[in-house]
């Protein structure tokens, strides 16, 4: 008698296969119900007017006056989304850019200077809460010059959803299409506030600058440490230094090693095409270093930068104020991270007093020449 097992075999891959077509058809139906907000929207200035617009987004206008002004007409697709504003400009010296709302709740000035008052190209984002939004309106920028000054600017609409983390993350985490998360505190439009020195554990963290600051010209930092750690890290974020080139950092005036910033992701928009159609990138890049502890001492330790190729092989004889870092290089978020494990391992509890930095020093005051050291 044939048993029925080939029948039945033939029935069961039918039930699989049914099965994964029902969690694939949710799965797509819930894709598509996550993006119903629009694609971001990248405006290169001047804007064309043959550019095609989507129907969110009015048509920009500008006026050249005393202070050029844009106005980027903006209808709400959604009262719960957030409105991330990128803009890639040029700042000028001793300029300003204001960035303004005009809603239904009536004008709110976003920015009052946009700036980083580091008088180069700048790439800076912003968040619009729907709170702010609140419905339609016009998003305006004005710069304090006849020009604007703006290259680029990108228009991303972003939507709350469910994600895993830490506990000890106490701010919003925002996440656009392309580019790294970012702190919403960092979105605010504001100029940054730095960050206290920290203490957790064997770890100490020490900010060194309290702002962007252009080092092209030679710029020493200097911290006050109470004992020599066990290991120590620099990090920081650099903008205008040209790929193919990285950071050499001096400490006390001796070479101390190299920081290659990372390379963003090509999909970033800050990827920019010059008049001589060359590429560069506006923005800031991440950097860090692994310090050498040996060129570090308890007193006054002195910090600073110079550049060179990537394909330099010997340092070559440069000193620290043979800066060979270009026309225009700034970096800004540099923190000092101290580790004090190894040492209190022979000292018990340590408790190191560190100052904080005494900030840049004029390049014609900064030391050419190696100095005596310090007495501890």
């Amino acid at each position: 008698m044939k048993q029925p097992f080939g029948h039945l075999g033939s029935v069961r891959p039918f039930t699989q296969l049914s099965g994964w077509t029902c969690f694939l058809l949710l799965f797509f139906v819930g894709l598509l119900q996550a993006s119903d907000l629009p694609g971001p929207v990248i405006l290169d200035l001047p804007i064309s007017t043959n550019l095609v617009l989507p129907t969110w987004l009015g048509q920009p206008e500008t006026s050249v006056t005393t202070f050029a002004t844009l106005n980027l007409p903006i209808l709400t697709p959604d009262t719960t989304a957030s409105l991330l504003v990128t803009v890639y400009f040029q700042e000028k010296q001793d300029g300003f850019m204001r960035i303004s709302w005009q809603g239904t709740q009536g004008a709110q000035v976003l920015s009052d200077n946009f700036y980083e008052n580091i008088g180069m190209a700048n790439q800076r984002s912003l968040l619009i809460s729907p709170a702010t939004l609140v419905g339609d309106g016009i998003l305006t920028f004005q710069c304090g010059d006849s020009t604007l000054g703006i290259q680029r600017i990108k228009l991303e609409w972003l939507e709350n959803k469910n994600g895993l983390v830490s506990p000890q993350v106490q701010d919003l985490l925002v996440t656009p299409a392309t580019g790294s998360t970012q702190l919403a505190q960092t979105l605010n439009g504001q100029a940054n506030p730095t960050e206290p020195g920290a203490w957790q554990n064997q770890l100490v963290t020490v900010p060194i600058t309290d702002q962007a600051l252009r080092i092209e010209q030679g710029v020493e930092f200097s911290v006050d440490l109470d004992k020599v750690p066990g290991s120590a890290r620099l990090a920081l974020q650099e903008a205008g230094l040209p790929f193919g080139k990285r950071l050499v950092v001096w400490i006390n005036q001796q070479r101390a090693g190299t920081i290659t910033p990372a390379v963003p992701d090509l999909l970033d928009d800050g990827f920019l095409t010059d008049v001589n159609a060359s590429i560069d990138y506006v923005g800031w890049r991440d950097g860090s270093f692994y310090v050498p502890v040996s060129l570090l001492k308890a007193g006054i330790n002195t910090m600073q930068f110079s550049g060179e190729d990537d394909t330099t092989s010997t340092p070559g004889d440069a000193v620290a104020s043979d800066t060979g870092l270009g026309p225009s290089v700034a970096i800004k978020a540099m923190v000092l991270q101290l580790n004090y494990k190894q040492a209190q391992a022979n000292t018990g509890t340590l408790q190191p007093q560190l100052s904080m930095p005494t900030g840049p020093i004029p390049p014609t005051e900064s030391p050419s020449t190696p100095s005596e050291p310090n007495s501890p």
